[in-house]
């Protein structure tokens, strides 16, 4: 049985993605659901007060967890009247970072996706998981599916994968590809966006046709567009196609790159209306 995990925080965001989980699930079939709220009382702020003078006791945690407790059953209790009972759903509440609590719940329960809300543009401004959506998906041990507030869900059958085809074998899990759209049963579409409209170079060729050995086994075919800014590019692209899910695969980039690169994964997260998988070599 595959395993779903959805960090909830209780905001609007976050509840619709659930709902967006569940139907994922339903469309994969044996498939459960995680719902995973964190807790982050740190020890000083049991024995010392906070910025706003609130000092935590054992009661106060205790009377924190037993509200969440209640938040996560009422919210497994709306999700459980939409598919009833054959489809599980757990809740589990954790103190601590939410970024290790994720990873240490990939390692022993191995989710096949991550699934978290996302706010678009005024994302910082929706609670937890609102400022953590993209240091989840950039720290994720497991594919992270980013699903903005105004998603509609309708059955995955096409996603649409953005490649510049450079470093292929660097970037690229295919192991981890090829098990999501092998799971949706879905097409694929590997789309190249040229922000100046030129040819592939020898160079490029030559790594996609190593792509193309990579993905011999799927349902997949190359689509080329242009577009002097590459995620718009990407966003129309899919617009048109019809595709369901957008996926991206974020670089890794020293500190110094880091703050002259303007990331086109954080552009798609927070502007796509539909929702983008974060797929990285882990």
């Amino acid at each position: 049985m595959e395993t779903i995990l959805v960090p909830v925080d209780f905001s609007k965001t976050s509840d619709h993605a659930a709902k967006y989980a569940l139907r994922i699930a339903q469309q994969i079939g044996n498939c459960r659901l995680l719902l995973l709220h964190t807790v982050r009382v740190g020890y000083y702020e049991t024995i010392l007060p906070s910025v706003d003078y609130t000092q935590y006791g054992d009661e106060d945690i205790q009377r924190m967890h037993r509200s969440f407790l209640k938040k996560l059953n009422n919210l497994k209790d709306r999700l459980s009247s939409l598919c009833g009972k054959n489809l599980p759903i757990d809740i589990s509440i954790e103190e601590g970072s939410l970024l290790a609590i994720i990873n240490e719940i990939n390692a022993h329960e191995k989710p096949f996706l991550v699934i978290i809300g996302s706010n678009g543009s005024s994302d910082l401004n929706d609670r937890v998981l609102g400022t953590n959506t993209i240091r989840i998906a950039k720290t994720s041990t497991k594919p992270v599916l980013v699903v903005p507030p105004n998603a509609m869900f309708k059955p995955v059958e096409k996603v649409v994968l953005a490649c510049d085809f450079r470093k292929i074998t660097e970037l690229i899990p295919v192991d981890s590809l090829k098990t999501i759209v092998k799971t949706f049963g879905a097409k694929l579409e590997v789309l190249n966006v040229n922000p100046k409209g030129e040819q592939l170079k020898e160079d490029l060729l030559r790594e996609q046709a190593l792509l193309d050995q990579m993905l011999n086994d799927l349902d997949h075919e190359y689509q080329f567009t242009s577009n002097r800014n590459v995620a718009e590019g990407i966003l129309e692209y899919a617009h048109d196609s019809k595709a369901q899910i957008i996926i991206s695969l974020p670089r890794k980039y020293s500190f110094f790159e880091s703050i002259l690169h303007d990331s086109i994964s954080t552009k798609l997260t927070f502007r796509s209306d539909k929702p983008v998988l974060l797929l990285r070599a882990y």
